[in-house]
């Protein structure tokens, strides 16, 4: 039995076709009309379907997204099946049933992102699939597992969950140009702000006065026996918790106005993820957006996850750049969607840069105390002549949100790490984004990177652009 995820050779070479730019009353808005045109993409669950996998997608109605766009092609496989369409943006029409167990196997078509996922019962379907797709797709094995940079020791006060309550005030620094940026009225409002995450403690008082999106993916997401779904929101590990609290939460969030849409991808036991779930967290999060309702909204997206440079144990080096290449497809297609991706550098120290952050599509954040100086554990270095991190955040000691006790109280806590860093800096692109509804978000990172303050002691490359701030 194996996993693959199929995606188009074309769309890992080349952007997408943007949105339409502009309306009658001459607004320089990008709509999100899942920018993703690829033509190719929809071959593979139709293939998938004629071989007898079954549909894993959840039963019901995908979500409405704006300007369906649907192209006509002609196929001319060895099965000799007729000319057909293919929708390449969701419909709003009855998704596939949920399927029993198959002798053949499974199939997750994920159609914004432009990529299905396919598990292979049968070593035949498989081998007839790699036949006549295999020129168009890249058959890409869903082994390599990611991890979070999880919260690391840097002199933390007191024991885990010393904080049984809210701090009377935000901490963020005068400098940080949170506190001004309120004063105002600027609060992220009208923003879509993304988390992938271990989840989110949906009744936590920092995000209990707000209706959260949220969906677990889970371990195996394109099995039918285990289906992503939306329940109401919850996070075994508080990690991602405390990742919400930073950049949203009602009483310390830099953004605490915002709408959140939280997809669990990551488990607490395993501190793990896949490629797969991932990209299925996506998909979820790119038909949120795409909704009608959204299409002209402003979005973010916080992502404390990656791989390291090189490649694991027991992974051969080819499979791991398929899986790189593949993991930057879909980074990129947040940002062809308008959607800016915010990624934690990771905690390894300098000398260690991974991915995502070393993808120039990502905005990749490091971390600094309170008082500026870098934290030692911020990751750092030179990645295919692109220079990790492209700015930095605070990530020392930053307090947040994390879970409950079994009466209802809640817990609060100190950690350090690139995953606090990061999603300070996704508030503050929330911000941006709430000012300046318009701008696009590559002119979002443009505006980050110009607004910093410099960090003059610091040695060369450890710091990017500087400390990001609102101004």
């Amino acid at each position: 039995m194996k996993s693959y995820l199929l995606v188009p050779k074309e769309s890992i070479e080349t952007h997408a076709k943007p949105g339409v730019r502009g309306t009658e009353q001459g607004e320089r808005v990008l709509q999100r009309t899942t920018a993703l045109q690829f033509m190719m993409s929809g071959r593979a669950p139709d293939m998938l379907r004629d071989l007898g996998l079954h549909s894993a997608t959840l039963p019901g109605r995908l979500p409405q997204v704006s300007v369906p766009v649907v192209a006509k092609r002609k196929t001319a496989g060895k099965r000799g099946r007729k000319s057909n369409e293919v929708s390449v943006a969701a419909s709003d029409g009855p998704v596939m049933e949920l399927a029993s167990a198959s002798e053949v196997g499974t199939y997750r078509h994920m159609p914004l992102i432009g990529a299905t996922m396919a598990h292979f019962v049968s070593e035949k379907a498989e081998r007839i699939a790699r036949e006549e797709l295999g020129g168009d797709f890249e058959f890409i094995p869903d082994t390599v597992h990611l991890t979070f940079p999880g919260p690391v020791a840097a002199g933390q006060i007191g024991p885990r969950n010393r904080g049984l309550s809210s701090l009377v005030n935000r901490e963020w620094p005068e400098e940080s140009g949170i506190a001004a940026a309120h004063a105002q009225g600027i609060k992220g409002a009208g923003v879509m702000l993304g988390i992938l995450d271990t989840g989110v403690d949906a009744d936590h008082p920092e995000h209990q006065d707000r209706l959260i999106q949220f969906r677990y993916v889970s371990l195996f997401p394109n099995s039918p026996q285990n289906p992503a779904r939306d329940v109401r929101g919850f996070d075994p590990d508080g990690h991602g918790t405390h990742v919400a609290g930073i950049a949203a939460g009602s009483f310390h969030g830099v953004a605490p106005e915002v709408d959140l849409y939280v997809a669990s991808v990551i488990e607490s036991e395993t501190i793990r993820t896949s490629l797969g779930r991932v990209a299925a967290g996506m998909e979820w999060l790119l038909h949120q957006f795409s909704r009608p309702e959204n299409a002209m909204r402003p979005a973010v997206v916080n992502m404390s996850l990656g791989f390291p440079v090189q490649p694991p144990p027991g992974v051969s080096d080819m499979e791991y750049r398929l899986n790189i290449r593949a993991l930057q497809t879909l980074v990129r297609r947040l940002v062809d969607s308008n959607v800016l991706p915010v990624v934690a550098a990771g905690n390894g120290g300098a000398g260690t840069a991974g991915y995502p952050a070393a993808f120039p599509e990502a905005l990749a954040v490091g971390a600094v105390d309170f008082a500026r100086r870098v934290a030692s554990f911020s990751a750092s270095g030179v990645v295919n002549q692109r220079s990790v991190p492209d700015v930095m955040g605070y990530g020392v000691n930053v307090y947040s949100s994390t879970e409950r006790r079994c009466n209802n109280q809640a817990f609060y806590e100190r950690m350090s790490g690139t995953s606090m860093a990061a999603p300070y800096v996704a508030g503050l692109a929330a911000l941006y984004r709430c000012r300046s509804p318009d701008l696009t978000a590559l002119e979002v990172r443009d505006l980050i990177l110009a607004n910093v303050l410099k960090l003059p002691k610091t040695a060369e490359g450890r710091a990017g652009r500087g400390l990001a701030v609102y101004k």
